[in-house]
């Protein structure tokens, strides 16, 4: 079972070695013919005909001169039916290939997308999140996924330029063997610009960086919510400054890589250029010495200029298809990034309902990348049915304990043991299925009201009765009738006619989406009413502790809930204070304050500030 630690499957290769450029090749591939087989596999033989066109009538204009200056009719007709046939073939070809070539692309395209997307949610775990080494590549893959979705018509290039390479060597060789030197030699074009692209991709890695810096920092800028403290603090020169020094180291490792490539280019096409010239005068002399045809010497000259396009070509496409087979080697290591740490091994389905509770057992926990503890050595029971409050100071570790009940990390020492099964062996699926959560920094769902609440449980979202029950839960009832068309208001002033909603009313929606789920086995609430008033959260949850216990009776289902706020906290069955990542205390609320430690210390605290 992958750890938390685990830093082998989450390197991507800075330079792409064979296996990792075999398997960019074979996904690449894959992907297209998985995506519309018949298709692909039509383009690919008109790409590969329209291909060995321009060579054919080459070799058609070599017949007719031969013809002519031999008075052979017959070898005159063939040439001409040579470059008539090409003909044809170019004009059925520019007919349908557009719209086949269009439709084949976008259906590429959309698999590609689709798969991206699976792949990147399908980690259980949110640990990739946590690492910057990780999150660099996830979101370089994500920048660059149109590359992927492209990349169909850069295949065709490649069945295209093989199927013109093996015509245009073959016209050579019939002429004189010591010709086939001439596409070889002109593979130097091609070296000398992958050089150059391999160079441009190390710029790229190495400022990526950069680039989600100077992201964030436009973001900031453009962002609402930021706008204030921006002006206020007058962060302006700061945020410029900032950007400017960012796009200088940039375009500085960028441009240096450019003019490298462009110098390495420049002298392979000079040297390719003087060869090839010899190369037709040498044809000359053979022709004036009797021992080559006056259609020979056309068919070199006619062919001279298809081996420097051939070149140019694939020169100009080295870059793309190294860029192609880069981000298929990206994709392929998110793959199985995605499948090394899929926790295939937790199969167990877990219970349907609690008997005893949820216990953790010396349970560590450090963030990835950290060696700074941020839980250290909890033991703790959370009875089934009962109702929990986490309390302590910021960064005492209650946000880090609820991440690890949700399994959205693993302890890196100790165990999570439900009903005595450890959690790491119950399907991460499963569990989830069976809790439901609401957060402070909740997300605002651009969507019509009905789907904002019904995603809480995406097998009712269209059940109004258990939406208006979950609303009714949330408080969240009077938001909805203020909307001008109810559940049907499009939230999101992003969208024409949408209605945007204060901080309270978004998390009103945000705890009703929370309530969707009515027969969990956990439900996690941190600060859920960070935007809402005391005497609001006070009502809630005095609400919602009634139907908790009712739900508990059946499920066992146990709620957790952080607050700073110790009017709704005392409601709790059982008050776990943290301290520096430990339980310093754990009871009621009456046993605690009779206790007199730090949990009456903060309650007494909190008092003052309100009287």
């Amino acid at each position: 079972m992958p750890e938390v630690g685990r830093t082998t499957s989450a390197r991507a290769p800075e330079s792409l070695r064979m296996p990792e450029t075999l398997r960019a090749l074979r996904l690449w591939v894959a992907t297209a013919f998985r995506a519309a087989p018949l298709l692909v596999v039509a383009q690919c033989l008109l790409a590969a005909v329209q291909a060995v066109t321009a060579p054919a009538q080459t070799y058609g204009v070599k017949l007719l001169v031969d013809g002519l200056t031999g008075h052979d009719s017959a070898t005159i007709v063939w040439g001409m039916a040579v470059i008539l046939a090409g003909f044809g073939v170019m004009f059925v070809g520019m007919v349908i290939s557009g719209p086949v070539q269009d439709t084949t692309a976008e259906r590429v395209s959309g698999q590609i997308y689709r798969d991206v997307l699976d792949v990147t949610v399908s980690v259980p775990g949110i640990v990739h999140h946590e690492r910057p080494d990780v999150a660099d590549k996830i979101e370089l893959i994500r920048d660059q996924a149109w590359r992927l979705g492209v990349s169909f018509e850069l295949l065709l290039f490649v069945v295209g330029t093989a199927a013109n390479t093996v015509a245009v060597l073959g016209l050579l060789g019939s002429v004189h063997p010591v010709l086939l030197l001439l596409p070889i030699l002109g593979l130097s074009r091609v070296w000398s610009a992958f050089r150059g692209f391999q160079r441009s991709q190390d710029a790229m890695e190495r400022t990526t960086p950069h680039d989600r810096v100077m992201n964030r920092l436009i973001e900031i800028s453009k962002d609402p919510r930021s706008g204030l403290e921006v002006r206020v603090f007058g962060l302006r020169p700061v945020l410029t400054r900032r950007l400017t020094e960012l796009m200088d180291e940039r375009l500085d490792i960028q441009e240096t890589a450019l003019r490298k490539g462009a110098v390495l280019d420049g002298t392979v096409r000079i040297c390719f250029g003087l060869v090839y010239c010899a190369a037709i005068l040498w044809t000359l002399w053979m022709a004036q010495a009797g021992r080559l045809s006056a259609g020979d010497v056309v068919l070199i000259i006619l062919v001279a200029p298809q081996v420097d396009q051939l070149a140019g070509g694939i020169a100009g496409n080295v870059y793309w298809m190294g860029e192609i087979v880069r981000s298929f080697a990206r994709y392929d290591w998110l793959r199985r990034y995605a499948a090394d740490n899929s926790w295939s091994g937790s199969s167990d389905p877990g219970p349907t309902k609690l008997r005893e509770g949820i216990a953790l057992r010396d349970v560590g926990f450090s963030y990835p990348g950290s060696d700074q503890p941020v839980l250290r050595d909890v033991n703790l029971t959370l009875p089934a049915g009962s109702t929990v409050a986490l309390v302590g100071e910021n960064g005492a570790g209650k946000t880090t304990l609820v991440k690890l009940l949700a399994r959205l990390y693993d302890p890196t020492t100790g165990a999570v043991l439900v009903d005595g099964t450890d959690l790491r062996d119950i399907d991460p699926d499963a569990w989830r299925k069976r809790m439901s959560a609401g957060f402070q920094d909740f997300v605002k769902f651009e969507l019509p009201a009905r789907e904002v609440v019904g995603l809480g449980d995406t097998g009712r979202m269209t059940d109004d009765a258990a939406i208006k029950a979950a609303l009714l839960r949330g408080d969240a009832e009077p938001v909805i009738e203020g909307l001008p068309s109810g559940l049907d208001t499009q939230l999101g002033r992003k969208f024409t006619g949408g209605v945007d909603l204060s901080g309270g009313q978004w998390q009103r929606l945000a705890l009703a989406r929370a309530f969707m789920r009515d027969r969990c086995l956990l439900l996690l609430l941190d600060e859920p009413t960070a935007a809402l008033d005391p005497e609001a959260e006070h009502t809630l949850f005095e609400r919602f502790a009634e139907a908790s216990r009712i739900a508990a009776r059946e499920t066992g289902g146990i709620t957790v809930l952080v607050s700073h706020r110790f009017s709704t906290v005392r409601m709790a069955d059982l008050i776990v204070v943290l301290v520096d990542g430990q339980v310093a205390e754990a009871g009621s609320h009456a046993e605690l304050l009779a206790g007199g430690g730090r949990y009456a210390e903060l309650f007494e605290m909190q008092a003052r500030a309100y009287r």
